[in-house]
């Protein structure tokens, strides 16, 4: 059970260093999946954070400002994503706090007008909506499909830890 788990962590972190746009990333969509993984609100909070805390150390170095907010945001998305019930509106929502949250952190850093910040960030973080919505879409079939063939109603994680 634990090589499952072990497994899924595996791909997540190597899904940040093949070569993908950065904004093109299954982490946010997992920080949104997570409640309908475990129960465990630690693991929830813990593996996204975890995996991006982690793998940034190997990656292009960003401000202490902006990685501290990109783990804020990754942190407070499982609960919105468990309040909302919608993985739809946990999506949009994840996104919206993302745009709002990191790029007010890179305006803070980089100075300039706010307006400006935001709106030159729209591209990436439109691209970052849809990528969202396909690996939370990916992530939901996977689902369906898991527990038409185990024939079980118990989260994925909660079976492997």
């Amino acid at each position: 059970m634990w090589k499952n788990l072990g497994f899924l962590i595996a791909v997540l972190v190597a899904s940040r260093f093949i070569g993908l746009p950065g904004n093109f990333t299954p982490l946010l969509a997992l920080a949104v999946f997570m409640p309908r993984l475990t129960e465990d609100k630690k693991l929830q909070y813990l593996l996204p954070v975890g995996i991006i805390a982690f793998t940034n150390v190997f990656l292009e170095p960003v401000s202490t400002l902006i990685l501290a907010t990109m783990l804020i945001v990754f942190a407070v998305t499982p609960t919105i994503s468990r309040h909302t019930k919608s993985l739809f509106w946990g999506s949009v929502s994840a996104v919206l706090l993302w745009h709002v949250t990191v790029n007010g952190a890179v305006w803070f850093s980089s100075g300039g007008s706010l307006l400006q910040t935001y709106i030159a960030a729209i591209p990436f973080d439109f691209k970052l909506a849809v990528s969202t919505g396909l690996y939370v879409a990916l992530f939901h079939y996977a689902e369906n499909v898991y527990a038409h063939l185990s024939n079980s109603n118990t989260k994925i994680l909660d079976r492997l830890v």
